[in-house]
């Protein structure tokens, strides 16, 4: 949608208009009105695989998961792309010093259908993550108040075999990009890596290849809706 003549696009919603995020720092969600969020990923048993006797024991503990809590939970499920990049990467470092010609060759078409799987999307998997909060309180109380809300969480849910790990800064800010850009490859975490929040100006006084966590985070916050 063009305004006028001036040819240019009307600006999107910013994570504030929408979420009402300020930021994302050390592994937490800054909201607005002193309201702070830890994203935990979740990694449950293969429930299809359970005998029936297992099935019931992984219910009865989600529930008494459920009714131990004493805080908010907010859980969330979202099917994303199936992500390759480690398994290329170990491949590779392996494959460099492989000597047998055999090896190398299977090794090179292994990378090349990971690749593959990976760009074109034809794999998805369902994720599914917990959102835990603190709302009124001071970052560093809240800080404390999070952290132990997830730890406690992550051991009631161990009962029930679901493994809970805490985001970093890039992850929370990989899944907003990919929530709100679903037919998007790239990872704001992607162009971090390849050097794109460095600070490459040099001169007389000026401080060369300066990165933050904060300018980061920022940053790759800010341009989480860029198509």
């Amino acid at each position: 949608m063009r305004e006028g003549r001036t040819g240019r696009k009307k600006a999107g919603p910013s994570l504030r208009d929408l979420w009402e995020i300020k930021d994302v720092r050390d592994g937490v969600v800054y909201l607005t009105r002193n309201r702070y969020r830890i994203i935990l990923r979740l990694t449950p048993v293969n429930f299809d695989l359970l005998s029936e006797g297992e099935q019931h024991v992984i219910e009865n503990a989600l529930m008494a998961v459920c009714q131990g809590l004493d805080f908010p939970v907010q859980f969330l499920c979202t099917a994303e792309t199936v992500d390759t990049r480690a398994a290329i990467a170990e491949l590779y470092s392996h494959a460099a010093g492989e000597t047998s010609a055999v090896r190398q060759n299977y090794a090179e078409v292994l990378l090349s259908y990971l690749d593959t799987l990976m760009s074109q999307r034809s794999v998805l998997v369902r994720r599914s993550y917990a959102v835990v909060g603190c709302d009124g309180q001071p970052y560093e109380k809240a800080r404390g108040i999070l952290e132990h809300r997830a730890a406690a969480l992550a051991g009631a849910l161990s009962r029930a075999k679901v493994a809970a790990v805490v985001l970093s800064s890039d992850e929370i800010v990989d899944l907003l990009h990919h929530l709100l850009n679903r037919n998007k490859v790239v990872r704001p975490s992607d162009l971090v890596g390849a050097g794109a929040l460095d600070l490459c100006v040099s001169g007389k006084g000026v401080i060369t290849g300066v990165q933050t966590e904060k300018a980061k985070a920022n940053l790759a916050s800010e341009g989480v809706l860029a198509g």
